[in-house]
């Protein structure tokens, strides 16, 4: 039995290799690859050779295999079962389709070929071309199949909007839902059912022809209609995006107005203050000149704060989304006790990133500043952000106290990862996605002696 099984092996390996990798496309893992998963994909990859190889050689149906597959993904996407159904069924029936697709219709029909071996190799060859051919014409991105909590925290982050979902948010994401569930059974029966009936006809499906072509049908439908759905939701997101932009641009206008009304009142009274005061400074008598003077400051109703006075400040900033975000900001933390010292000592009105990009890279920033701020205990929380130019580059700078004597920058990088409670740590993991598309922009963080500092260099292209 060991001989028979082990004959099987090099099948099972081939066929494993390209659902792993296939796997490894779909979930977009590309990018956020931690240490302990490739382990994982090493031992699911013996299982699975093992279970598949028993299959090949006994002619059993494809059970095992796909128990054993949402199992794994079960492992590594902490339990999400939503997610780890959809990756495990979508992965396991597409290869499966397009093996039987490419044994069917191009081997055995046009090219007339009648040897097992070479139609089960060519059909494994074909899988990962056909997935790319496919996400080419439809412009469908992997990461785009699916909208799961996981995919919601990011997005929120990225683009910088409340945790709750908006109305018509919440009726894509059901809506995409139902699609999911649809799909997934639909692929399933699919899976299950093609996998019954090779096990029965001994490998031969000639009279399957049309529930392949009907197959093929559906699920590029589905395909396209999940796919459809997400844009649909990620355009609500850029659209509460931009409502966050013109909200802080609105609050930044009515700061600047607040500052410059509290400046003609100052004018406006200051010649009746020094007249006022000009009989009792003739009296000489400093309690009296003292009393006089508080009495006048509180009467004349002077607005001088001190959020106002960094907000305005930004006049060298000519960029309104940069404005808006920092003005938000900035008043955001005046709200919660923590004062942002700002520095931008020269006109600001270029970007050499994308727009979209550098509002969220500060956001990122400051937000983190900010969160951290909140936590500490402090007489006068400070928050120290510069904004200026050095050579032919510009620095984008934020400092800020932090609670820990010093952290490693590796760990501080590592997606899940947070110092702070109730946060899920995607901050900096997006910043230094959106740093990595921009070969001429980098970032250095310092974290030691209890002051936090990162510092995004922007270089002339």
């Amino acid at each position: 039995m060991i001989t028979t099984i082990f004959l099987g092996l090099p099948l099972a390996v081939l066929d494993v290799s390209v659902d792993l990798y296939l796997l490894y496309q779909v979930m977009s893992l590309k990018n956020n690859l931690k240490i302990f998963v490739l382990p994982r994909f090493i031992v699911a990859g013996i299982v699975l050779t093992l279970v598949s190889s028993v299959e090949t050689v006994y002619h059993l149906p494809s059970f095992l295999k796909l128990f054993f597959m949402i199992g794994f993904l079960w492992w590594i996407l902490e339990k999400d079962v939503t997610r780890s159904l959809f990756y495990a069924i979508f992965t396991l029936s597409f290869t499966y389709f397009v093996e039987l697709f490419v044994s069917t219709f191009v081997v055995g029909e046009l090219l007339r070929i009648d040897h097992v071996i070479f139609e089960t190799i060519i059909s494994y060859f074909c899988v990962m071309p056909s997935y790319y051919l496919l996400l080419r014409y439809m412009t469908i991105k992997p990461s785009h199949l699916l909208i799961s909590e996981h995919t919601i925290v990011k997005q929120q982050k990225a683009y910088m909007v409340s945790e709750t979902l908006s109305e018509r948010e919440r009726n894509i994401v059901k809506e995409q839902h139902h699609l999911i569930i649809l799909s997934n059974i639909m692929m399933l029966c699919f899976y299950l059912y093609s996998s019954v009936v090779k096990v029965m006809t001994d490998g031969n499906q000639d009279n399957d022809k049309y529930m392949i072509f009907t197959y093929v049908f559906l699920f590029i439908f589905m395909l396209y209609a999940i796919n459809v759905k997400y844009k649909e939701w990620e355009n609500q997101k850029l659209l509460r995006y931009k409502d966050y932009l013109v909200s802080g641009l609105t609050t930044y206008t009515q700061e600047v107005d607040k500052s410059y009304q509290s400046v003609r009142a100052f004018h406006h009274d200051f010649t009746n203050i020094l007249l006022s005061m000009r009989e009792t400074i003739a009296t000489q008598e400093i309690g009296e000149i003292k009393k006089t003077y508080a009495d006048i400051l509180e009467k004349s109703n002077i607005i001088l704060a001190e959020n106002r006075q960094e907000v305005a400040k930004l006049a060298n900033i000519k960029i309104l989304e940069v404005k808006s975000v920092l003005s938000a900001k900035i008043l955001q933390a005046d709200m919660q006790g923590i004062n942002i010292e700002l520095e931008v000592p020269e006109r600001v009105d270029t970007l050499r990133v994308d727009k979209l990009d550098i509002v969220r890279l500060l956001g990122i920033m400051l937000d983190n500043a900010i969160d951290e701020m909140a936590e500490l205990e402090m007489a006068k929380p400070t928050i120290k952000l510069a904004i200026f130019n050095k050579g032919l580059s510009r620095y984008y700078v934020v400092e800020n106290r932090m609670r820990q004597e010093k952290l490693q920058t590796k760990l501080l990088l590592s997606e899940g990862y947070s110092t702070k409670s109730k946060h899920l740590g995607y901050g900096l993991t997006n910043l230094d996605a959106i740093v990595a598309t921009y070969p001429w922009v980098s970032y250095h963080i310092q974290a030691k002696s209890y002051t936090y500092r990162i510092e995004l260099e922007m270089r002339i292209r």
